[in-house]
């Protein structure tokens, strides 16, 4: 099965449109102008064929049948293992394809909102490699859950900033 699809920009975009929302076409073609109304169609037509979106509804308006898409892949946040481990190679890759998709709809989100100053003042990225016995990993990870819950339930105060924090560990030769 081919999975070029998910790296294309058109699906990214489609990607972010869809994250925590349903959606029609004609919905998404508000965001979506670059690209032609049948275009727009025959590519949702292969997201759902490649099982990327999932239709949640019709919709009836003048006599038409409208889909109402989202995706097809549930149970955003943190995931159990067990969740993870049933899923398919594809779904799997989807799933990654999503969270990029989030991260970076949120950092252009900011553009938005913020003077770039202060998005470079308050926006921290950086790639580093770590060797771990499988131990440590372990450990590693229950450790930054840990610090996450200690901060993961702070509710709104003027004194405290919203903060989005994204992670990403992976296997690296």
């Amino acid at each position: 099965m081919k999975h070029d699809i998910l790296v294309k920009p058109l699906t990214i975009k489609i990607i972010r449109l869809l994250t925590n929302n349903e959606l029609s076409i004609k919905e998404m073609k508000e965001d979506i102008t670059e690209i032609s109304k049948a275009s727009l169609y025959r590519h949702i037509k292969k997201m759902y064929e490649e099982g990327i979106i999932k239709i949640t509804k019709h919709r009836i308006i003048n006599g038409i049948t409208e889909n109402i898409y989202t995706f097809a892949i549930d149970g955003g946040g943190i995931l159990s293992q067990d969740y993870i481990n049933n899923l398919s190679e594809k779904e799997y890759k989807v799933l990654f394809t999503q969270f990029i998709a989030m991260v970076t709809g949120d950092f252009e989100n900011n553009f938005n909102n913020y003077e770039l100053l202060e998005i470079k003042n308050n926006t921290n990225f950086t790639q580093s490699f770590l060797y771990l016995s499988e131990n440590e990993e372990e450990e590693f990870h229950k450790g930054l859950r840990k610090l996450l819950r200690k901060y993961m339930n702070n509710k709104f105060d003027i004194d405290k900033k919203k903060k989005i924090i994204s992670f990403i560990s992976m296997p690296a030769k």
